[in-house]
């Protein structure tokens, strides 16, 4: 129990870092929004890929990688966060940024898992 905390942690902790520096040169740039969508579909294609290439790893792999690095790497309060902000600005902008993200989340986590397992086959 206390070996997968502490990989939970580290793993988190360079998943948390990364999704900084995207966030960070995003900005520079883009606009703010760009960052978190990037770190969301980019961490759940991942995310697919991992859970079909990693079904034969060992269990500390898994914790690692998808408890704890796409963890902290995707982050589901930023965007709560950012279709708020959309929302002050324009309705039209935040029900886009929603249906994109979502969509893509889940289409590039499918294309991950089928990657993986062409890879495997």
């Amino acid at each position: 129990m206390l070996i997968n905390g502490l990989l939970v942690f580290l793993g988190g902790g360079i998943g948390s870092l990364l999704r900084y520096l995207v966030n960070f040169v995003t900005q520079i740039y883009s606009f703010n929004q760009i960052g978190t969508l990037f770190v969301n579909i980019v961490g759940s294609f991942l995310f697919g890929f991992l859970i079909v290439f990693s079904k034969d790893r060992s269990e500390y792999f898994n914790i690692f990688f998808l408890a704890g690095v796409l963890g902290g790497f995707t982050t589901f309060s930023q965007f709560s966060y950012d279709v708020i902000n959309l929302q002050n600005e324009s309705s039209f902008y935040s029900i886009i940024y929603i249906f994109t993200s979502i969509l893509l989340s889940v289409l590039l986590a499918f294309a991950g898992m089928v990657l993986a397992n062409r890879i495997l086959k």
